[in-house]
């Protein structure tokens, strides 16, 4: 079957033939999300004990003398002592007397300079040992939030938080400014939302062209749903903890490339087996098919939502509408987004929201390699 100067309708006919103010304040079904201009986060205070694990000989003690000055003038008071059979250095959250508190056991080489899980610092990187403690002392293990997929919480943090953020949504969103279409999200009340400065600006601003005036997010976890409509805008998210309990959403300009909150996660199993069609083929013969058509038609074969990030498209100047696609060969669904891929510079994943919901996104190849290399080892207990 050849189709020629493929539409909607003509594409379908393939899939078949595959087999403001500044606070404002939103009702949710559990309680009430606030939504507040750009403030600091209030950040978990938290104590830390430093030991560092020496070896007996007189020259690791003349260097502990030296490294004990140095870090008492940075503010710490480390213990010197001999290791625990087989103990490694390591960083531990812990719990003292009810207040947060991280334990950092590090070590020291040869040559005197102290070590710790991934860094090394000589006498004469006193500064940056400084800021490397402060930064464990004020974020925790998971070290500072903006670098650390977990965004500095602990596993049993984050795990907390997806499941704040893993109810459906019940209704289609539309989509006319970024905070206005957050608001109707009915975020949990146990989170509050705060856009940076400039996310603010962005969030008062009407819908861009490219942007669709309405998404189809019935069924698709708050997580998810939330990091798919700021990408509409070129927004993300990321959590962080509050001191009191609870947490707090920051939103920034900027995308997965710089560790917002992912737009769904990997399949807990290969694509392959939660989609036994993805990797089947067949004969097909398409000229000149609309490649936003082509894609929409692929997603109806593997029966699962599609959606795709405005912005980070637009940015690339990619209109799907306006980009043809020939072929004539066998192919699978993977093998056709794969083609696509190579041809256009398009970025194809099928994720999972935060729980277990599976949908096909469609973004910029660099934007697709970035949620691959930072992300793809992460999976939201379920």
């Amino acid at each position: 079957m050849k189709i020629s100067g493929v539409g909607c309708a003509a594409v379908l006919a393939w899939a078949v033939l595959l087999t403001s103010p500044q606070i404002a304040r939103a009702q949710t079904g559990g309680g009430v999300a606030t939504l507040r201009a750009p403030v600091k986060a209030t950040q978990t205070r938290r104590t830390l004990t430093l030991e560092i694990l020496i070896q007996s000989q007189p020259a690791y003690r003349v260097k502990a003398q030296e490294w004990g000055r140095i870090l008492q003038e940075l503010g710490y008071a480390p213990r010197f002592r001999e290791a625990i059979q087989g103990e490694k250095i390591r960083i531990e959250e812990q719990l003292q007397d009810g207040r947060d508190s991280v334990l950092v056991v590090g070590g020291m080489t040869p040559g005197g300079a102290l070590k710790f899980s991934g860094r090394n610092f000589t006498v004469s990187e006193r500064a940056d040992l400084g800021k490397y403690l402060a930064e464990l002392k004020e974020h925790g293990a998971g070290g500072l939030p903006a670098g650390n997929p977990r965004w500095g919480l602990t596993e049993t943090q984050f795990q907390e938080f997806v499941k704040l953020m893993n109810s459906p949504l019940e209704n289609a969103v539309e989509l006319s400014t970024a905070g206005g279409t957050v608001r109707s999200l009915g975020l949990p009340a146990e989170v509050s939302v705060v856009f940076s400065e400039t996310a603010f600006a962005v969030s008062l601003q009407t819908r861009p062209d490219f942007v669709p005036e309405s998404l189809e997010l019935t069924g698709i976890s708050r997580g998810t749903a939330l990091a798919i409509v700021l990408a509409q805008y070129g927004l993300g998210f990321r959590p962080v903890l509050k001191k009191a309990g609870g947490y707090v959403i920051e939103i920034e300009p900027g995308n997965e490339s710089l560790n917002l909150w992912p737009v769904g996660w990997k399949t807990q199993e290969s694509t392959a087996d939660v989609l036994p069609v993805w990797l089947k083929s067949i004969p097909f013969d398409v000229e000149d098919a609309d490649v936003s058509s082509l894609v929409q038609a692929v997603a109806e074969k593997l029966a699962i939502p599609h959606y795709t990030g405005a912005n980070a498209l637009a940015t690339e100047k990619l209109d799907m509408n306006d980009i043809t696609y020939s072929r004539t060969g066998r192919l699978s669904p993977f093998g056709m987004l794969r083609s696509l891929s190579d041809k256009f510079g398009l970025g194809f994943d099928v994720r999972a929201d935060e729980a277990g919901k599976l949908f096909l996104w469609t973004t910029t190849q660099k934007e697709a390699a970035s949620f691959n290399q930072r992300f793809a080892h992460i999976r939201p207990a379920r």
